[in-house]
């Protein structure tokens, strides 16, 4: 737990806290890359060798590619109906941080078809969503094999969600708690259906969707 998810989230949120002259568009393309390919690469080996576990763990129930990309679907509208409710409820009391960097790199994406290309590539698919989400299942079913017991499952979804959340420390207190929020909802999908891809297919399209909106609608500088 140590080496896959509390130094690198650690390591991440210090570089963020300590970087005074903000991120490039090049370089919020290929930290991603990096950072989020060496993680998984690291995931698997310490699994693997370390831990003698096969990586089926993180796809043991039953299912096909045909229903993990409509449950994928499924909870994509989830995830942006509790979008629209936490913007009712939450966004006048929460504080959020804008990312001025982010925006700067879908702006100029909009004049660079490579660096679209590459970002709703290898970035979103590898860097973002699979590391992210491999990172929330080796959570969970590295904690759950602790006790088997309903209180216990239960907590660690919440460990999970609060993890998650606080990686996104950036964002202020309304991006820490609402993607706590919808982690929550993503633990407890895994925890009926035990399937990673799900995941991957709505933190894919969540995302994609939303940046996809804001090149389209972003007004011209």
């Amino acid at each position: 737990m140590s080496i896959i998810v509390l130094i690198p989230f650690g390591l991440m949120l210090w570089i963020r806290n300590h970087q005074s002259t903000g991120f490039a568009s090049l370089e919020l393309i290929t930290y991603p890359l990096v950072f989020g390919g060496l993680s998984i690469a690291i995931l698997v080996l310490i699994k693997k060798l370390f831990l003698k576990e096969d990586l089926v763990d993180f796809n043991s129930g039953k299912g096909k590619w045909t229903t993990d990309i409509a449950w994928g679907f499924f909870l994509t509208i989830t995830y942006f109906l509790l979008f629209y409710l936490e913007q009712l409820t939450l966004s006048n009391v929460l504080q959020f941080n804008s990312n001025m960097e982010l925006l700067g790199l879908m702006l100029d994406m909009r004049e660079n078809p490579l660096l679209l290309l590459i970002w709703f590539g290898p970035v979103l698919w590898i860097g973002i969503a699979l590391y992210e989400e491999l990172i929330r299942v080796f959570i969970l079913t590295s904690l759950w094999k602790w006790s088997e017991k309903l209180i216990w499952t239960i907590t660690v979804i919440f460990i999970s969600a609060i993890i998650i959340g606080l990686a996104h420390w950036s964002q202020g207190s309304y991006g820490m708690v609402t993607i706590g929020i919808k982690s929550l909802v993503s633990g407890y999908f895994f925890l009926k259906k035990k399937r990673l891809m799900p995941l991957i297919y709505a933190h894919v399209l969540y995302d994609g969707i939303q940046v996809a909106m804001l090149l389209l609608t972003y007004p011209d500088q």
